[in-house]
């Protein structure tokens, strides 16, 4: 299987369960997304916590049902990096805000190192934190202006 064949795969098993994804982790691993504060995650009953929410398929219960979509993977048979989109559906609530009726997207990456079976030792997941933010306008965040770029001389 390609790299991104398993990037794929990876983002597809988050519409099964979080067993699923969890199966593509070696036995030892280390995960970590400092976004939400999650570092040195090395026990699979943890991971499956974490993952649970992503995994969810009941649009009736607030935690919305989650979209991932690749949009690129560069790497090799040893480690790579993963380009993502995602937009969760019917979610009450994100990270303890409320994001009723607050559409959002955003966008990350995923840098994966891969065993010699092709299973997941280590990743480290970074995100637009901002883009949510801005979309359920959040108190205090505002749409970024930019000014345009000065001519160069």
């Amino acid at each position: 299987m390609s790299n991104y064949a398993f990037a794929v795969k990876w983002l597809k098993a988050f519409r099964e369960d979080a067993e699923s994804i969890c199966e593509l982790y070696a036995e030892d691993f280390i995960f970590e997304d400092p976004i939400l504060d999650q570092h040195q995650i090395n026990d699979k009953g943890d991971l499956a916590r974490i993952f649970s929410l992503y995994a969810n398929k009941d649009r009736t219960n607030g935690l919305g049902v989650h979209n991932f979509r690749i949009r690129g993977y560069e790497g090799d048979s040893r480690s790579g990096l993963i380009r993502w989109e995602w937009t969760p559906e019917d979610a009450g609530f994100f990270i303890g805000l409320d994001v009723t009726d607050k559409p959002f997207f955003t966008q990350g990456h995923t840098f994966h190192q891969y065993d010699a079976d092709g299973r997941i030792v280590r990743e480290s997941s970074w995100w637009d934190i901002g883009a949510i933010l801005t979309a359920i306008e959040y108190p205090g965040v505002e749409k970024p202006q930019f000014a345009p770029t000065p001519a160069l001389v």
